[in-house]
Formats: C-alpha cells, sequence, structure tokens
C-alpha cells in the first residue's frame, strides 16, 4: 500500500473510523509480524507483538503527525515494542547446554536465499531445536551425531559406548518422535 493511501486511512482513523483502522490492520499485519519474529525469533511472541502494537497505535493515533509518514511512525512504534519485549528478563529462553553447537549444526543457511528462504530456515531451526528438547538425552545424541552431523554409526556408537543395534534403534525412535513432533506443528498465519 502506498504511503498517500496509508496517510488517508490514518487520517481517517484519527476522526475515528473504525473502518479505516481496520484497513490498516489487515494491510500492514504481515509485514509487522514479520518485523516482530526478526526481532523474537517465535511466530507466537511475534503475533502477541503485532497485536500489542496495534493497541498503541490505535491508544496513540492522535499523536501521529499526518506531514510525516505513517509508516515510518507505525514502524518505530512497532519496533520500540519489539526491543522493549527484549529487555524483559522473563522473556529469555533457558538455553540447554549444547543448544549452540547444535543449532550451528543445524544452520542450513545459504548465501544465495533470499529473506523469505531464511525466514523459513531460521522458524524450521527453531521448531527443530524445541522438537529436540522432547528428545531424551541418548536420543538426542544419537540423532545429532549422526543425522546433524553426519557422522558414521560405528564410530557414534562406539563413541556412546552402545552396541550398532541399540544405537540403530535409538536413532529409529529418534527420528519418530521428530516427525510427530514437527508435523503436529503447523503455522497458520
Amino acid at each position: 500500500m502506498e504511503e498517500k493511501e496509508l496517510r488517508t486511512l490514518a487520517v481517517a482513523c484519527q476522526a475515528g473510523d473504525q473502518g479505516a483502522f481496520r484497513v490498516l490492520v489487515e494491510s500492514l499485519s504481515r509485514t509487522l509480524i514479520a518485523m516482530a519474529y526478526r526481532y523474537s525469533g517465535d511466530w507466537e511472541w511475534a503475533r502477541d507483538l503485532t497485536q500489542e502494537t496495534w493497541v498503541r497505535v490505535h491508544k496513540r493515533i492522535g499523536s501521529w503527525d499526518p506531514q510525516r509518514s505513517f509508516r515510518a511512525w507505525l514502524y518505530a512504534v512497532h519496533r520500540n515494542g519489539c526491543l522493549s519485549h527484549l529487555r524483559k528478563a522473563w522473556v529469555r529462553r533457558e538455553v540447554t547446554p549444547g543448544d549452540e553447537e547444535v543449532a550451528a549444526a543445524i544452520d542450513f543457511a545459504s548465501e544465495a536465499a533470499g529473506p523469505e528462504e531464511d525466514l523459513e530456515r531460521r522458524e524450521f531451526q527453531r521448531r527443530l531445536m524445541a522438537a529436540l528438547d522432547q528428545l531424551s538425552e541418548g536420543q538426542r545424541q544419537a540423532f545429532v551425531r549422526v543425522d546433524v552431523e553426519c557422522r558414521d554409526q560405528n564410530d557414534v556408537a562406539q563413541e556412546l559406548g552402545i552396541k550398532n543395534g541399540t544405537l540403530r534403534a535409538t536413532l529409529h525412535f529418534a527420528r519418530k518422535r521428530l516427525a510427530a513432533a514437527l508435523g503436529s506443528r503447523e503455522e497458520s498465519w
């Protein structure tokens, strides 16, 4: 949507037009959710932060100067809300020892990837890390070493001090559990 259209809608909102506000929300929410995801790394938080932004915008629309860009003002309100969210200590995710190494190992980034592919990759990485938390420590170690790090099963079995058959069974159950966890978590906008 062009800035001129946004400005017209925002001026109508200042005059109390709820229909114009609804159009703004419908037009710009996807962009705000994507922005919030870059700050939070979580789609649910991104949706919540976007909703909070719209509440703030609704309350403060009178403070927006029609001589200035509405989009820039909206993005500033949203960015400030996202940064405030990050400063809250209770939002910080507890990290399991080794999470950084696993995240680095499953980082499928490519230099040719565009922003959409990058977002999808990071979302998959986040979902996989959450699914890995559902595995036992033995299943997690086996999966990461064999499937993520692409190491030889015989070497991994020896390192873990288990038989090859036990490693194969552990991998089977780990993969089955991960597939169920990842398959049951569809994201919807």
